[in-house]
């Protein structure tokens, strides 16, 4: 038994969100000292978390080097930020990591300088969390104590004289005055349930083991186009000893002839958009529609505080993608983007969004954007296969030359960015008192599908690929959206059937591949800690509520609550688990921009220990 003799915390999960907390907790007993323990519980090292070190460099990441840190500054954090240290990009650079012409191998001082907007391996992501980590717990002072635990928890329970007691899987019993649980991607580190069918895979990862029995020139349904789907086919193809070349129309595949023969389709039959260029020099603004003020007064019109996301949000966040494309085609016209923002912003302000909208209107006529939001191709049909093809890679090069000319430049990628740059009034949308029920259902189903279809999608490198591997047969369309997939009778194939395409058409293939992860809600994870927190009662689930929002109910501070609806003073969640509750919890902080992560973790910090942590500067 360890009984705390003072302010003791204990943060269960120790990847990027649970480093978050550290680095809060070391600022602040740098910046006014205070005696507290603080408990690390994880089997595996602080920092990475999922962000697994043994991962092939063609598994990249989806953000941009000079975009993820794990140091806090000014601009992010409400509280005080006396530790600094790089960048992901900066501390590439300053080891001399080189990225090859393949546009992902990364090696020390061999190939090109890693530039800020370069997508890099995820293992490097983790070898720089587990660096900051040591560095952060280096940096604490005589008064913060840290204690590491190698091991898993398995249960937190209410301890003695108010405190929470943490068991862990050795037996080892910590008791804390508050316990963070962090534990990211929870299920995804236990091994997948059998599929019944072996050709099945319902969970592409770890990568490339998961997709070892797809053999050579064999047939494979991959389903899904985002991410997960992209880290797929890279596996299948530069995985398996492919390459791309230069080509005047673009890339060329080159085959290594280990390949499987890959069939790719999706629910919506859309392509998920690349992520842009990002110019370094790209202005950034405040928004003029879709601020939180605009939220809060409509908020203020409903008896029950509960937004109608339809009526109240969606047109705010219309509006604002409309601003934002008629500003880049200011700044085209005026030669800066700084000024074009401050034209936006004082008209706004004498006028109101509403008639500068209207001014734009009738000056450029209306923007392209109408129905982008739209979840699906609404109903659309094409005339056959063929058809749906030519469609399909038509608008992943148009899209391909809007993100090559990148924020900034492209005034429909500085509409779809509003989606990005302005999250956190989002998240201020589903903060409690949050949306109504109907909302709630349609903001974490479709929405939330359509905008990172939208502005989470892949790199653009890996949209080049696509069409190259298009170009080589290497990957077929599959039949149109929404395609109906036919288990086999005893061995024979798995059958692809068309739905929308007026002449019909169909697909055969030895596997399938689910290519879309999604997080099982934590009481469907039998032997994890949050199951058991969850069959306890210690804190519920949203899914009583219906809908795709199945994380857990917590307070804003992070408090979990409980069966009975009781908040749970000591025992806090933050972190991916918490979906629901509240919005896109599963990033790594950027420098320079305010970090919901960091100051979701001074909130809990502060409600749990106020004595010790000062949130405003």
């Amino acid at each position: 038994m360890v009984t705390p003799i003072r302010p003791s915390v204990a943060i269960i999960g120790m990847g990027s969100r649970g480093l978050g907390l550290l680095e809060r907790l070391v600022a602040h007993c740098l910046t006014r000292p205070a005696p507290v323990t603080v408990h690390l519980v994880d089997p595996q090292p602080p920092g990475p978390g999922f962000h697994l070190a043994d991962q092939p460099d063609h598994l990249l990441l989806n953000t941009v080097c000079s975009q993820l840190t794990a140091f806090a500054d000014e601009q992010m954090v409400e509280g005080p930020a006396p530790l600094s240290g790089p960048s992901l990009a900066e501390w590439c650079q300053e080891r001399d990591l080189r990225l090859a012409d393949d546009g992902y191998t990364v090696r020390a001082g061999e190939g090109h300088p890693i530039r800020p907007n370069d997508f890099l391996p995820r293992r490097l992501l983790s070898e720089y969390l587990a660096w900051a980590a040591e560095e952060i717990i280096a940096s604490a002072p005589d008064c913060l104590t840290i204690v590491r635990h190698r091991c898993e928890a398995v249960d937190v329970r209410p301890g003695p004289a108010g405190a929470e007691t943490v068991e862990l899987a050795d037996g080892t019993l910590v008791d804390a005055d508050a316990v963070f649980v962090t534990v990211g991607h929870h299920s995804l580190y236990r091994p997948a349930e059998p599929a019944a069918e072996p050709r099945l895979i319902t969970r592409p990862y770890p990568l490339p083991e998961a997709l070892d029995g797809i053999a050579p020139g064999e047939r494979v349904a991959v389903l899904g186009m985002g991410l997960t789907a992209m880290d797929v086919i890279a596996s299948l193809t530069l995985g398996r000893g492919g390459r791309h070349e230069p080509h005047p129309a673009g890339l060329r595949y080159v085959p290594s002839g280990r390949e499987p023969r890959i069939v790719l389709a999706n629910r919506s039959g859309l392509p998920s958009r690349s992520r842009p260029h990002l110019a370094p020099d790209r202005v950034r603004c405040a928004p003029l529609a879709l601020t939180t003020d605009a939220v809060a007064r409509r908020r203020r019109r409903r008896p029950d505080g509960r937004l109608r996301f339809g009526a109240d949000v969606l047109p705010l966040i219309e509006a604002e993608m409309d601003l934002a494309y008629y500003r880049t085609l200011r700044a085209r016209a005026c030669g800066d983007a700084a000024t074009a923002g401050r034209e936006f912003a004082d008209r706004a302000r004498e006028a109101g969004y509403e008639a500068l909208l209207e001014e734009c209107r009738a000056h450029w006529g209306p923007t392209p954007l109408g129905g982008i939001l739209s979840p699906d191709t609404a109903g659309r049909q094409w005339a056959d296969h063929d058809a749906y093809a030519r469609w399909f890679t038509g608008e992943v090069a148009a899209d391909l030359v809007e993100a090559r000319a990148g924020l900034g430049v492209s005034p429909l990628k500085e509409a779809l960015e509003v989606l990005r740059d302005h999250r956190d009034v989002l998240r201020t949308v589903v903060d409690a008192p949050g949306l109504d029920q109907a909302s709630l259902a349609g903001f974490f189903g479709n929405f939330t599908a359509t905008v990172n279809r939208l502005v989470i999608g892949p790199q653009l490198d890996r949209s080049a690929e696509l069409l190259a591997l298009v170009e080589a047969g290497v990957v077929r369309l599959g039949p149109g959206p929404r395609p109906k997939v036919v288990a086999p009778a005893g061995q024979g194939p798995w059958v692809l059937e068309s739905t929308a395409l007026l002449r019909p058409a169909s697909a055969e293939v030895d596997h399938v591949v689910h290519a879309h992860v999604r997080e099982p809600a934590p009481d469907r994870v039998p032997g994890s800690l949050l199951g058991t927190l969850v069959g306890a009662g210690r804190v519920r689930t949203l899914g009583s509520r219906g809908g795709p929002a199945h994380g857990l109910a917590v307070t804003r501070a992070g408090q979990g609550v409980d069966r009975a609806g009781r908040t749970q003073p000591r025992l806090f969640f933050l972190g991916p688990h918490t979906e629901g509750s509240s919005y896109y919890n599963h990033y790594v902080p950027s420098p320079g921009m305010p970090s919901r992560a960091l100051m979701d973790a001074e909130l809990a910090l502060s409600t749990s220990l106020p004595s010790v942590i000062t949130r405003k500067r």
